[in-house]
């Protein structure tokens, strides 16, 4: 009897794990999540044709894409055709003295061949298959072949062996390349990666690399390809055919409960990198997710998997188109909405007025596609509100009182900050997007780790930014606590949420509007931001749902490709990452080390300790010699006179050197080497010619040049209702510190 409930018991165990991961080569669709609404009698502006691991062609294939070809050949010169890596089996280009190089050139020209009788744009990316052979030295090999082969520089990327490419297709549409397998790889083998990568050489740089491109193209679809899939309900996801679990690892013999266990262990375990669950993978990819779902619309497309996948996963669409030269099974699974063991590809239609559909098809059926849906609808035309309505000014505050008030012992732990200032009503001017500056409209959602900013366009073309003074709280938590988990449902109205509200409160919400002539005074090049409330209104379109009706600062954006007198006459605007890229290049290239000792001196006697390298910009000038000179324009002064007071932070500075960041602004600034914690890598490597001479004098020269009158001037900008008190001790502080500066400037240098 025992022998019998034990094999009963590993029949049911067979059936489960079977069940559980069930994956067949057949089609499958939820007819649920299916949005057929597509656009069939429109012409798309864009097409993006996709195929993957299409490395494994050889002639007897011919036949088989021929259908393929004719709808290669239909293409615009608008249109992209994709290769999702694993461009070449088994190990992508061999050397030409290797006995498979026949072959291998075999199966890239009859991609090759595709890829000539097409007329818009291709794109080669690299899969793992493509890495196999000698590393970043092999993809150079497979990308000089394929480049010589099509006459373009861009038909294989990224370049170099580097992880992420960026390719404006239009001004509505951004493709991103990403080479996954990069980051999946073991640099110990490779010790000359990255050293073509500019300012990528971590997997952070990358990280930031690839937020930076979601950031810069908000608003915009964004194609994300890679060619491993963020999602995936094939047998690299753990879902396995019927004959796996009976014949596991190719064995001849079946071995059904074998099979299970060793596709359970592989499923959940991540035992090979290349699957869904190891942990290098789940590293890459549940950071990339995060930074993707802040984007506004973005598609994510890649191969690896030897089949057909649509999936929605809360939003996130990911496309699977992998088996161009093989095929393995496939599941509906998780969020699937469509799949197929078929071999095939992809065409992705993007359209003038913003819809994008997907069409899935056979190889030997382009006659008509085997599932098609759209991933997003077209713009949706905003309902005309006729003449809105709104006074010239209003009273406002950047939070409610209620959200100010605190307990005395709260205050006695917490500091008073300037929690009162936020609370205080204040009289600010409406403005009315439409005819701001000309006329504005809005383009796309910006922001960092805490600050709420839209992008906006007037119709010079000039760039605006408008950056609420009420900062996100869940915004911090996701980008700087959680990287890899999506939390900002789960910290929204919470405690945690509150207190980093309270938190923001050390900084003045509006000091900025006073820096501006205090810079001016000083002599160090700055952006002009201007106060506004800014009321949801009908030009705002979507972005009421997350913007207006609160106080905003909006200043011009320094791009850029941007002169003007407000930078010197500047011939051209450069980020810092840029401006290392020159310096490296050519000794033509400088930094006014002085204008540098002056703006960083300047960051001192204002107390804004949160100078890291893209808090810059850099005016470009050209001399008489041909010399380009670098000027610092520093931007974001949310820091300056901030005040972290309270007895915990007091406890912490004593405890915690790095919370010696966060200090009392006062006369004399006690802790110089953390208040420039910040910044002490930039000054260590552009001001390596400076003499404690050329400190002391910029130091005079801002003692003298920022007057008492000056000062009262810059702080008659700020609000007439926090003119008072608080104020007026800032300004003596100021006063202070300003005396103290050539002592500070000594013990710094």
């Amino acid at each position: 009897m025992n022998k019998i409930t034990a094999k009963i018991a590993l029949l049911i165990l067979f059936i489960v794990l079977i069940f559980q991961s069930c994956a067949t080569f057949q089609t499958k669709i939820d007819r649920k999540l299916q949005t057929p609404n597509l656009l069939k009698n429109k012409t798309p502006k864009h097409s993006f044709y996709l195929i993957g691991d299409a490395g494994n062609l050889d002639e007897s294939s011919v036949n088989k894409l021929s259908g393929f070809k004719e709808l290669l050949k239909k293409s615009g010169d608008n249109d992209y055709l994709i290769f999702l890596g694993d461009n070449i089996y088994p190990s992508g280009l061999v050397k030409k003295d290797h006995l498979l190089r026949a072959q291998t050139e075999q199966r890239i020209n009859l991609q090759l061949d595709l890829a000539k009788s097409f007329k818009g744009k291709t794109v080669f990316i690299p899969g793992n298959h493509d890495w196999y052979n000698d590393g970043v030295d092999g993809l150079d090999r497979e990308a000089d072949y394929i480049k010589e082969q099509l006459g373009s520089k861009n038909a294989f990327l990224p370049k170099n062996g580097c992880p992420i490419a960026s390719l404006s297709v239009s001004d509505n549409v951004q493709l991103i390349v990403v080479d996954t397998q990069w980051f999946l790889e073991d640099w110990d083998q490779h010790p000359e990666i990255n050293t073509r990568c500019g300012q990528i050489s971590t997997r952070e740089d990358f990280f930031l690399a690839v937020e930076d491109e979601i950031n810069d193209n908000q608003g915009k679809t964004v194609i994300l390809a890679m060619h491993h899939p963020m999602f995936t309900n094939g047998s690299h996801g753990g879902f396995f055919d019927a004959k796996s679990h009976l014949f596991p690892l190719g064995s001849k013999m079946p071995l059904p409960v074998v099979g299970s266990l060793a596709n359970q262990v592989r499923g959940t375990g991540g035992i090979s990198i290349q699957d869904r669950q190891s942990r290098q993978y789940q590293n890459l990819m549940n950071r990339l997710e995060i930074i993707a779902r802040r984007a506004d619309k973005i598609i994510l497309v890649s191969g690896h998997e030897h089949s057909l996948q649509l999936i929605n996963d809360n939003g996130l669409t990911q496309v699977v188109s992998g088996s161009g030269s093989k095929k393995s099974a496939v599941a509906l699974g998780n969020n699937g909405v469509f799949a197929s063991g078929k071999q095939g590809f992809t065409v992705m239609d993007v359209f003038e007025n913003g819809q994008s559909d997907v069409r899935f098809y056979e190889f030997n059926q382009t006659e008509n596609p085997i599932f098609e849906s759209q991933i997003f609808p077209a713009y949706q035309a905003k309902a005309s509100k006729g003449d809105e309505q709104f006074p010239q000014n209003i009273k406002t505050s950047v939070y409610t009182k209620e959200e100010t008030q605190k307990s005395k012992f709260f205050k006695s732990v917490w500091g008073n900050h300037y929690r009162d200032l936020y609370g205080q009503e204040i009289t600010a001017q409406i403005a009315l997007l439409d005819t701001l500056f000309g006329g504005l409209k809005p383009v796309r959602q910006g922001g960092g780790h805490q600050t709420r900013s839209l992008k906006l366009v007037a119709e010079n073309g000039d760039e605006y930014t408008m950056r609420a003074l009420k900062k996100s709280a869940v915004q911090l938590f996701q980008t700087v606590a959680f990287k890899d988990k999506y939390v900002i449902e789960e910290f929204k109205n919470t405690p945690a949420e509150r207190l980093v509200l309270d938190f923001y409160t050390a900084s003045h919400p509006y000091a900025a509007l006073a820096v501006t002539d205090l810079a001016d005074a000083a002599g160090v090049l700055h952006t002009k931001p201007m106060l506004y409330y800014v009321p949801k209104q009908s030009v705002l379109g979507d972005f009421n749902g997350v913007f207006g009706d609160e106080l905003y600062l909006i200043e011009k954006k320094i791009k850029e490709d941007q002169s003007g007198e407000a930078f010197d006459g500047a011939d051209d605007i450069e980020s810092t990452s840029d401006l290392f890229e020159r310096l490296q290049k050519d000794e033509k290239y400088k930094v006014d080390e002085k204008a540098f000792i002056r703006a960083r001196l300047f960051d001192m006697l204002i107390g804004d300790w949160d100078r890291h390298g893209d808090q810059w910009r850099w005016a470009e000038i050209k001399q008489a010699n041909g010399d380009r000179i670098f000027k610092p324009v520093p931007r974001d002064r949310d820091q300056a006179f901030s005040n972290f007071d309270g007895n915990l932070f007091n406890a912490l500075r004593k405890m915690v050197g790095a919370s010696n960041q966060f200090q009392v602004y006062d006369d004399n600034l006690k802790n110089l080497k953390w208040m420039n914690n910040a910044g002490i890598t930039l000054d260590r490597t552009l001001l390596k010619n400076s003499t404690l001479e050329d400190w002391l004098a910029e130091a005079t020269q801002i003692q003298q040049s920022v007057t008492d009158t000056s000062i009262q001037t810059a702080f008659s900008k700020l609000p007439s209702e926090i003119q008072g008190s608080e104020t007026d001790e800032i300004i003596q502080k100021l006063k202070g510190r300003r005396g103290n500066l050539p002592d500070i400037a000594r013990r710094y240098y």
